[in-house]
């Protein structure tokens, strides 16, 4: 039996529930192992809510840690799944984000531990990502973020940009200024391959959901219906993480495209083609049944203990 990949999520947890598909499918992956979840977007009550949703799966052992620089955002969006996770799973306890190590800690502890290389699963905003870049050597590694990341992290898959059409905007990208700023700093400096899945992927693509979970109080459900979204959501997270999970883009069912990659300072994006580049986005071979049955099978309950 093969060992299974090293991974790491990161996850703005913040106004979408596809973050939790993304999640627990990474939690039910047959080839890959989750070694720890970053916040990207500051919120008093993500990560606890995360370390509730984790718990329902036996999986409190996971770390987890929030990029506490990451002040633009608000406090708490419309619909809260995060509150709802700790008012129905935390036995009216609570921890707040103070108790949790900041994205760098986390980040420069984690790989340097690790005996294998990790890839990282980025589907929110990349500022925790950019400053674990522009980070110096510590108590963890004298390796500055760049030669960290070079000898421990195999690759990143990133949902990010739109790469349909040539100056696109797309949300985790052009969100704020800082948002901008991080996915350039991370284009351009990080030194593994980055294969991004956008926009226009997983946008017609639908999962999740209380049926097809199969349990209303399996935390997943729980998720999905404080947020409004009990008959599925769009899959831009869920497919970023199978993407991850398996490992290769064409066994995942993708085309991918190599290229050079730019993004203006109001976060459009453009792409040139270079067989050259170890960057490339990805276009789906198939038709959006293919990702949805695979995506609903490996959330579904029976797999949870698997």
């Amino acid at each position: 039996m093969t060992s299974k990949r090293a991974v790491i999520f990161d996850t703005d947890w913040w106004t979408d529930c596809d973050d939790c598909v993304a999640l627990k499918l990474l939690l039910n992956s047959e080839e890959a192992e989750l070694k720890g979840i970053n916040i990207n977007a500051f919120m008093e009550i993500s990560p606890y809510s995360v370390e509730m949703f984790l718990s329902q799966y036996g999986r409190g052992n996971i770390p987890v840690s929030v990029d506490k620089n990451a002040l633009d955002y608000p406090d708490e969006p419309v619909n809260s799944y995060q509150k709802k996770l700790i008012d129905t799973f935390s036995k009216g306890e609570y921890k707040s984000a103070d108790n949790y190590e900041t994205s760098v800690e986390f980040y420069r502890r984690l790989l340097s531990s690790l005996d294998e290389k990790a890839d990282i699963v980025a589907v929110g905003f990349q500022n925790s990502i950019a400053d674990l870049l522009m980070s110096e050597g510590d108590e963890f590694s004298p390796l500055n973020g760049i030669e960290l990341c070079k000898e421990k992290v195999g690759k990143l898959w990133a949902m990010a940009g739109r790469w349909d059409k040539d100056g696109s905007k797309e949300y985790n990208v052009a969100n704020t200024a800082r948002s901008v700023k991080s996915a350039k700093i991370v284009f351009e400096n990080f030194p593994c391959p980055i294969t991004y899945l956008g926009f226009e992927v997983g946008e017609s693509v639908i999962t999740g959901g209380t049926e097809v979970i199969g349990d209303e109080n399996d935390a997943l459900a729980v998720a999905m219906k404080a947020h409004g979204s009990e008959k599925g959501r769009n899959s831009w997270d869920p497919m970023t993480a199978l993407l991850a999970a398996i490992g290769d883009e064409e066994k995942a069912g993708y085309e991918t495209v190599y290229g050079r990659i730019t993004f203006d300072d109001e976060g459009r994006n453009y792409f040139s083609p270079d067989s050259t580049s170890d960057r490339c986005y990805v276009t789906k071979k198939y038709d959006d049944s293919f990702y949805t049955d695979a995506i609903n099978r490996r959330i579904s309950v029976d797999k949870i203990h698997q």
